[in-house]
């Protein structure tokens, strides 16, 4: 049956084709065509188009004009660099959280199972992080860690085969530092925490 709205079609396309690239179920191989993809989920091209240019937009297709999308494969390098870039801008989020969170506020981080999106990329390392994003209530430094974490994920699992990203025994003691009012040492461990996943 055709989906009536396009808003909701492209979501759901975007989403599952995301979630496919994530698991590794794409091939780096795969050609993937807008007619291939409309015939697939029995919509028009229009929405299939519109969740392709959001995929790309963010790192994870690349197009290649009249062949269609592949793969954006991320490299060790590539890793790396998003890990390079995550230091300082986690080591601003702490601050920023620390200095306008209440302790409850900063608490309730370590609470923080459950995630308003079904990707799988979405361990608790990673909504640890993006909790802490959430805090600083600063949309445009939440989105920029969220991208990263989704690009460093799917090289992690590109790189290892592995869905779970450790590094959660440093979380409570960044919290118990933060809480403590303690800046420096809360960015010292932030900063050892992603360097762990190097």
């Amino acid at each position: 049956e055709k989906m009536t709205s396009n808003i909701s079609a492209t979501q759901k396309i975007y989403q599952d084709l995301k979630n496919r690239i994530i698991l590794g179920e794409i091939s780096p191989s795969t050609i993937l065509t807008e007619r291939k993809l409309a015939e697939e989920f029995n919509v028009s091209k229009a929405p299939v188009r519109e969740s392709l240019r959001q995929l790309t937009s963010e790192g994870f297709l690349i197009v290649y004009p009249r062949k269609g999308y592949v793969q954006n494969i991320l490299t060790e390098k590539d890793y790396h660099d998003i890990q390079q870039v995550r230091i300082p801008l986690e080591e601003l989020i702490v601050t920023i959280v620390t200095s306008k969170c209440s302790p409850e506020e900063i608490k309730s981080i370590l609470k923080f199972k459950k995630h308003d999106e079904k990707n799988p990329y979405l361990s608790e390392n990673t909504q640890f992080h993006l909790g802490l994003a959430k805090l600083t209530q600063n949309q445009y430094l939440y989105d920029v860690l969220k991208s990263l974490l989704a690009a460093a994920s799917r090289a992690f699992i590109l790189k290892n085969g592995k869905r779970n990203i450790t590094g959660t025994e440093l979380h409570e003691s960044i919290i118990n530092a933060m809480v403590a009012g303690n800046i420096q040492d809360a960015k010292k461990m932030i900063k050892k925490d992603i360097g762990q996943q190097l």
